[in-house]
């Protein structure tokens, strides 16, 4: 992992006339904050109509209330069109002092203007190797804020 976080990290520098995209969530019990590169983005431009797709990798922390944190790792597709925002992730969660939780995000949403979106998220983490006394499951809802720049 030590020689892979690097690479993903620098495999977007060619890729500079692309925007990254940066998304803050608020769920029940936690905030989270997100960085995502892009791996490709297309646009699509029709008169009066602005449609993006984006494909990326990224980091994250999610400060829980009770005041513990996590660190995120994240792939995400989303798609912007008109005014619909849909989005698509793989999520990797480490719990300082625990396991990773793995698992699928799914984000519906507005897209308000072309570099804004306002959506629904939701998301559901389970750790694949946890003994049966452990706690294997997260879900949570949240509303997310996300902007590309």
């Amino acid at each position: 992992m030590r020689r892979a976080l690097p690479l993903l990290l620098l495999s977007a520098l060619p890729l500079s006339a692309q925007s990254a995209m940066v998304s803050v969530i608020r769920q029940p019990k936690a905030t989270a904050a997100e960085f995502t590169t892009p791996v490709t983005e297309i646009e699509l431009k029709n008169p009066g109509d602005l449609s993006r797709i984006h494909l990326g990798v990224g980091l994250g922390l999610r400060h829980w209330d009770d005041g513990s944190n996590a660190f995120r790792f994240v792939a995400d597709a989303n798609a912007t069109a008109l005014t619909t925002f849909i989005a698509l992730g793989a999520v990797v969660e480490v719990p300082s002092g625990d396991g990773a939780y793995i698992g699928p995000r799914l984000r519906v949403g507005c897209a308000f203007h072309p570099n804004w979106a306002l959506s629904l998220e939701g998301e559901h983490l389970e750790k694949p190797f946890a003994s049966g006394l452990s706690p294997r499951r997260r879900s949570n809802l949240g509303i997310a804020l996300t902007t590309r720049f």
